[in-house]
């Protein structure tokens, strides 16, 4: 027999038993699943990211985009929403994938892992708090910074902070020596901020009116909008949808 698959209260061996031919029984789990949060300052465009106080990033004192694992049957939308609110604090939600890195023998037990980079929306209260805070007093943009309150988890981050995308993208481990793959990454995420830079729901705009996040100037209302004609131009959205020939609903 052979060890299969392996969690708390199961384990599960097995055995091909034709001797004239290979097994052809299902593998074991092959894949780990991880998200990173890309998230946008409403007023700066400035990007969410956090250093670590432990693992390989924290090596290099890596500015890193909040990530984690999936829990078993979590759905990467859900993932990611979590994850922001346990490194920062912060509510917010899933509203595309970016791009999607897949890599083999690196993961927990030398599993490949799926690394899904997804746009994330900060929650609409962060930008009525700021667009009250800019109508009370005048500032310079940069001061928003610090109404958002930013948690660091304790267990696991050191810091929290709102940083510039070109100064993320050159960070030493990334450009010394280049790096095809994360300056590729990088590409995709400047695109996306650049998509929605007008976008109310993501950014407080010049002659912005006071209107609510809700206001979506591009018809897309959430990450399951009615018509995935409504997406952007970059990126996947999500939509939760009925199987229709049994009972039970998929993530498309």
């Amino acid at each position: 027999f052979e060890f299969q698959y392996a969690k708390k209260g199961l384990l599960v061996l097995t055995k091909w038993l034709p001797k004239d031919s290979e097994s052809r029984l299902p593998k074991g789990p092959t894949h780990q699943v991880g998200i990173g949060a890309f998230i946008l300052h409403p007023i700066t465009g400035k990007m969410l990211v956090v250093q670590e106080k432990s693992g390989p990033a924290s090596v290099h004192k890596l500015w890193k985009m909040p990530t984690g694992l999936t829990d078993p049957g979590e759905n990467v939308e859900d993932a990611s929403a979590r994850e922001v609110k346990e490194e920062t604090g912060l509510d917010a939600t899933f509203d595309r994938i970016i791009c999607i890195r897949q890599a083999h023998g690196g993961g927990t037990f030398a599993q490949s892992d799926m690394f899904i980079v997804c746009l994330v929306k900060l929650d609409s209260k962060y930008i009525d708090q700021l667009l009250l805070s800019n109508n009370n007093e005048d500032g310079d943009g940069d001061e928003g910074c610090n109404d958002i309150v930013l948690v660091p988890q304790e267990e696991e981050i050191a810091d929290v902070a709102w940083m510039e995308i070109e100064d993320y993208a050159n960070q030493d481990l990334w450009t010394k020596p280049p790096s095809p793959l994360y300056q590729e990454m990088n590409m995709c995420i400047k695109r996306v901020a650049d998509e929605v830079k007008g976008d109310k729901s993501f950014r407080i705009v010049a002659g912005d009116d006071g209107a609510s996040g809700d206001d979506r100037p591009n018809g897309v209302q959430d990450g399951n909008s009615d018509s995935i004609d409504d997406a952007p131009s970059s990126g996947l959205r999500s939509k939760l949808l009925p199987l229709g020939y049994r009972d039970g609903s998929l993530t498309l």
